[in-house]
């Protein structure tokens, strides 16, 4: 088949486990425990996450990341994507010294001096309107517009979230108390996260929303006119017990969808396949061929890379691909991909074997 691709990683969390717990629990443990980590520490769990998508027939990520580090560990592993740097900060008067700190740290390093064979193209994540302003949003989307760059956001994840944008305060409020992050000046804007970002203007622009468990008919008609993808991630709505995103009514209203798993931390599984199986599983009546285009050429088109022959099997493509072998007795066909016993035995990325199973 050709080789997944998985629109929404965190590699450089592929060394943490975290047990399940409210969202703001598990963010607070998050944050505390890899405040600590060094450069270092943070590439070799980006190499884990790394070895573990080729181990699942990823060949090509979207990888959320706030260490700067996973691009290595995405270029040495043969893999291809885009690597979005996170940015991050309620405060909207200092939107500009924080999104120049981020810009600087990039642009002193050789690999963001011009784009070279085998390297994950760069992007900007405004990581989520709980923890960023929409002043930081917009100076975030005009940098990727000057630039070329994709954007790319956590959106309308939890119940958490669209009771801190309503209502203020409840368990985010408490989280960003525990963590010291300045929200004194956040003040709700009374509505859901998607329309929060449309009104300011920050909506159009993003090229990916992840998540999206908590968007509604309402929501996804900003999203689909502001032409931007959505990213599910069954697995990690189920690890923190949020409700499934309605993929059925998203794609009622149009919108673009393809997959990602998130996170180790937040999802210990990193299977693609069987993201698309609980997605087929949950009501979403999407048959097999369409929910292998989900984890492959759709993933591809969202993360702008279609155009190479990433998601796809063809002539003059990149040579991407992965073989899936179902269990005795299955039989041949799309649906045997998502049988809970099938599994890959082989990655291959620009023509050569990154994984194969021993």
């Amino acid at each position: 088949i050709p080789g997944l691709v998985n629109a929404h990683t965190h590699l450089e969390l592929g060394g943490l486990a975290l047990p399940p717990s409210p969202m703001a629990d598990w963010i607070i443990s998050l944050v505390r425990e890899t405040r600590a980590w060094t450069s270092t520490l943070f590439l070799s769990s980006a190499r884990m996450g790394a070895a573990g998508a080729l181990a699942a027939g990823v060949t090509c990520v979207g990888d959320a990341t706030a260490s700067g580090e996973s691009p290595t560990a995405i270029a040495d592993a043969g893999l291809r994507g885009v690597a979005f740097h996170e940015v991050l900060g309620l405060d909207g008067g200092r939107a500009g010294e924080i999104l120049a700190r981020r810009l600087a740290q990039l642009e002193q390093s050789p690999r963001y001096q011009g784009p070279l064979a085998g390297e994950p193209r760069v992007g900007l994540t405004p990581h989520a309107p709980y923890t960023t302003s929409p002043e930081l949003y917009i100076a975030a989307l005009e940098a990727c517009r000057r630039r070329g760059w994709q954007a790319a956001t956590h959106l309308a994840e939890s119940p958490e979230e669209t009771r801190f944008l309503r209502e203020g305060g409840g368990d985010f409020a408490r989280m960003h108390r525990a963590l010291g992050s300045p929200a004194e000046h956040f003040r709700p804007p009374g509505c859901s996260p998607v329309e929060h970002l449309d009104r300011a203007g920050a909506l159009e622009g993003i090229r990916l929303a992840v998540h999206c468990n908590q968007a509604v008919s309402g929501d996804w008609e900003r999203l689909r006119r502001a032409g931007v993808w959505v990213c599910l991630c069954p697995g990690s709505a189920r690890f923190f017990g949020h409700p499934q995103a309605d993929a059925a009514g998203m794609r009622r209203a149009g919108l673009r969808l393809c997959l990602g798993t998130d996170g180790r931390a937040s999802n210990p599984g990193v299977s693609l396949l069987a993201e698309a199986r609980a997605l087929g599983e949950a009501g979403s009546g999407l048959g097999a061929e369409e929910l292998l285009r989900l984890c492959t050429l759709a993933g591809a088109e969202a993360l702008g890379r279609a155009g190479e022959g990433v998601g796809q099997l063809r002539p003059e493509g990149v040579a991407d691909f992965a073989v899936v072998e179902p269990p005795a007795g299955a039989p041949l066909g799309p649906e045997a991909l998502f049988h809970p016993e099938s599994r890959v035995v082989c990655t291959v990325t620009g023509g050569e074997v990154r994984f194969a199973a021993g």
